[in-house]
Order: structure tokens, then sequence, then C-alpha cells
């Protein structure tokens, strides 16, 4: 497996092996082969979440971009990305830290804004032996001060832990290298934008102008780079997040129209049919009896 280190040599005893959460700003949860990830269900995650994979494998899909993960590999997922196993191996294990959004603007690191949009874009690295010593390192620390309950200021603590990691350990510079859509500028402020505006915009038009340029010549540049239209990337958003959303009970069909900027329902549903082959209803229906 290259030079990258073994999971096999490192002291598993010293990794946290059992949940801890405070409030609902951080926690910390171990994923163990016991553990059963549900496959191709999107996820619309709303806090950060970093995860670390120290056995196995998982192929998943942040936000439409497929990535597969193997040991030891770092995978961070930002608030808002929405997230899909599509294969998990028998043996996969990880540990996973996930913080709110909240708790992430109370941090307020300098130079912040142009990491997090880095690491959205570039969400799974590949970590050397030092950086998974250090990572470690960082996940025991932080266990150790969550799991001081009789400590008032404990997520003070955490809050500092983070902020000292940022500041002297954070640094991955191996990045898995980013597939060729992201190799046109153009393309890849497209691609942000549709990341971002797509429950609002489903028109290519839209697009163009906050990019200055014809439609047809976006939908050239989209199509020539990736192999999609313009129109298909923000068409595989919509669905998307209109799956994520039919995943939850506490939203109508209706109310999921609405947020996704359809007219009204049926128009929703022609749409939606028209991308997967079946209606909204039928797809919770049948998400909700395979889940039984």
């Amino acid at each position: 497996m290259n030079d990258l280190l073994s999971f096999a040599n490192i002291d598993v005893t010293l990794f946290p092996n059992e949940r801890i959460s405070i409030g609902d700003d951080f926690f910390m949860v171990p994923y163990t082969t016991k553990m059963k990830l549900e496959k191709n269900r999107p996820i619309k995650l709303s806090p950060a979440t970093i995860t670390i994979c120290t056995a196995g494998r998982c192929k998943l899909r942040i936000n439409l971009r497929e990535y597969e993960i193997v040991n030891p590999m770092l995978v961070t997922v930002m608030p808002g990305q929405i997230i899909e196993t599509l294969d998990i191996s028998p043996d996969f294990t990880a540990y996973s830290i996930a913080v709110s959004k909240r708790f992430i603007d109370m941090i307020n690191l300098p130079g912040w804004q142009s990491t997090y949009l880095d690491i959205y874009n570039r969400p799974v690295t590949a970590l050397n032996d030092e950086q998974l010593q250090g990572f470690r390192i960082f996940f025991n620390t932080l266990h150790r001060a969550a799991s001081n309950t009789s400590n008032p200021f404990r997520l003070l603590v955490i809050e500092n832990l983070i902020r000292a990691f940022y500041y002297g350990g954070s640094n991955t510079e191996s990045c898995i290298e980013q597939p060729s859509l992201y190799k046109n500028n153009v393309v890849q402020r497209f691609m942000e934008l549709a990341q971002e505006h797509h429950q609002r915009e489903r028109l290519i038009g839209f697009y163009a102008d906050k990019l200055c340029i014809t439609p047809k010549y976006l939908s050239k540049l989209v199509k020539e780079n990736t192999g999609r239209s313009a129109g298909e990337w923000i068409e595989s958003y919509v669905i998307l997040e209109a799956r994520a959303m039919l995943q939850s009970p506490n939203m109508s069909i209706q109310q999921i129209a609405a947020a996704l900027n359809f007219p009204n329902q049926s128009f929703f549903g022609k749409y939606f049919k028209r991308v997967t082959g079946i209606s909204p209803k039928q797809y919770r229906l049948m998400k909700y009896t395979t889940s039984q």
C-alpha cells in the first residue's frame, strides 16, 4: 500500500471508543465494522464532519462527485454538502468528529473563508505518516477534553484545541488530484455557483450572467470539460437536493417543492419523474419501505 502508514501499526486502544456529544455543537462518533451505513441514501449535512478512515474502503459521492476512501485518508464534509454512500467494505473503520456551523462561526479562524472553499471543493485528502500521527494525537486530546464532564468549560477547551490545531498542525498538502472539470476556471466557478444557487435558480442564463458570458458559451465550456451540459449539472444538483429532502418525513412534498422554488407540487412532481422515472411520492415510499 505504498509508503503510507498502515493502521495496523497504530495502537487502536488510544482511539476513542464511545460516542460523546456536547449540546448541539460537538459530536465525536466512532464508526466501527458493526455500523451499517445505508447505501444510495443522500443525506444533507448540517454540521461539518472530519473523518479519518483507518481500515477498509468506502466509495462516497459528495455533492455529485465520487471518491474512493481508503486507509489512511481524511474526509472533511462542510455544512450543506450532500453525501451518499455508494459502496462500503465489511472491514471499513473510521473515526469522526462533527461540529455545528454555529460552533465554526464562534471559533472565527483567520483566513477561514478561503480555507472553507478549498475544503468544500476538495473534501478528500491522503495522509502521510506524520499527518496521520498528528490527527491521532488530535482526536485523543479532543476525546479527553470532551470526556471531562465535570468541567463546565469543556466546549471552550475544545474550541481552543481546534484553534491550536488549525494554526499549528492541520497542514495536509497531499490532496487527491481533482478531476478535469476544475481545470477551467470558468467551469470551476460555474460548479461553485450551481452548488450555491441550484435551489432557487435552474436556468443556465442566470449562471451565464454571473460569469459575464453567453449561455451558449457556458454550455460549450462545461460540456467540453466535464462531458455533461450545464443544464444536466444543475438538474443533477436539484434532484440530489430533492432526494435528500424526501428522506425526511418532516417535510411534505408540497414544502419540498416550495423549498426548491417550483411553482407548485405538480410541476415539481413532473420534473422529478422526468429525471428519475418515478414520482416523489413513489421515491419516498420506496425509501421508507427498504429502510424497514
